[in-house]
């Protein structure tokens, strides 16, 4: 609960900041990767699942990545056509995949199993194309944290920051967890595979200034204030800590899916996580204002025509 309430509290920093103070001058543009994740060792273990090969990727290779990445693209394209408030995330995750793949193709030893960061991509990638899918055609189920981003992605009351973190936490917190106990938390030789999962955060620092230059282009001008020429870092490290400690926490509620004794207390488990990410679903969209849609979408116009 403490952590909760910090990650919280830097979290309604980084949404509000920029429009309370002006950027300081000649300020660095990139936060730090803080290593804290991998001071935390793993939950004991042995043994567990193992990757395994299914529709979207049925054999780890880069084009698995690239399948990922086409269909992302995809879906992006009409929402971002249509000044859709889904693009913000859209785009925001595409753009982390396609760094994730420049990483994997310039070192393809970057993470330790490379069979098994490929499998989750693919599989975690599945997730969110399954909620997005099923919320717009109104068919099967929606996790709740998603079902709130999409309607909230809907409305008239949030700015594009909050698109993003409403995203964010539905795909982090919620599916994550998941998307992680299905591919297994340890290799074969059950050493665990932690360090790969947090090898992740210095990729998500090398794609965020390149995902706040395209959404402050196409979006929303609340984003102005991270260009080049007005840098804020402090709400760039704030937020590269929120989705650190989101990480962290999928981590561990992974490790409660795969070590739960019973089918029972796994779904105590799973309800735990739905639930948690509801929670912060809900604190984001605290904090929108109504009728923001009429300043967001005629920029958004104007800067696709």
């Amino acid at each position: 609960m403490v952590v909760r309430r910090f990650t919280l509290a830097l979290l309604l920093t980084l949404l509000s900041l920029a429009a309370v103070f002006p950027p300081p001058a000649g300020a660095q543009l990139e936060p730090v990767n803080v290593p804290w994740p991998q001071l935390l060792p793993p939950a004991p273990g042995s043994g567990g699942p193992q990757p395994a090969a299914t529709a979207s990727c049925h054999t780890a290779t880069l084009r698995c990545v690239d399948g990922v990445i086409r269909r992302m693209d995809a879906a992006w394209q009409p929402l971002d056509r249509s000044c859709d408030h889904r693009a913000v995330f859209a785009l925001t995750y595409l753009i982390t995949t396609r760094g994730f793949r420049d990483t994997l193709g310039r070192d393809p030893h970057f993470f330790r199993d490379f069979d098994w960061i490929v499998h989750l991509d693919a599989d975690f990638a599945d997730l969110y194309f399954r909620a997005f899918d099923n919320y717009a055609h109104h068919r099967g189920f929606v996790p709740r944290a998603w079902r709130t981003a999409f309607d909230a992605a809907r409305g008239d009351q949030t700015n594009a920051g909050q698109d993003v973190f409403l995203g964010m936490n539905a795909h982090i917190q919620r599916d994550l967890p998941f998307a992680l106990a299905e591919v297994g938390l340890r290799m074969r030789d059950s050493s665990s595979r932690k360090p790969d999962h947090d090898q992740v955060n210095a990729i998500l620092v090398s794609v965020m200034e390149h995902i706040k230059q395209e959404l402050q282009r196409r979006y929303d001008s609340i984003f102005q204030w991270g260009s080049p020429s007005q840098p804020f870092p402090a709400t760039d490290q704030a937020a590269l800590e929120v989705l650190k400690s989101w990480r962290e926490g999928a981590w561990r509620n992974a490790e409660r899916l795969v070590n739960a004794h019973s089918a029972s207390e796994r779904r105590s488990v799973a309800q735990s996580i739905e639930d948690n990410a509801q929670l912060w679903a809900q604190s984001i969209v605290t904090g929108t204002v109504p009728g923001y849609q009429a300043i967001r979408d005629p920029y958004c116009r104007q800067a696709h025509a």
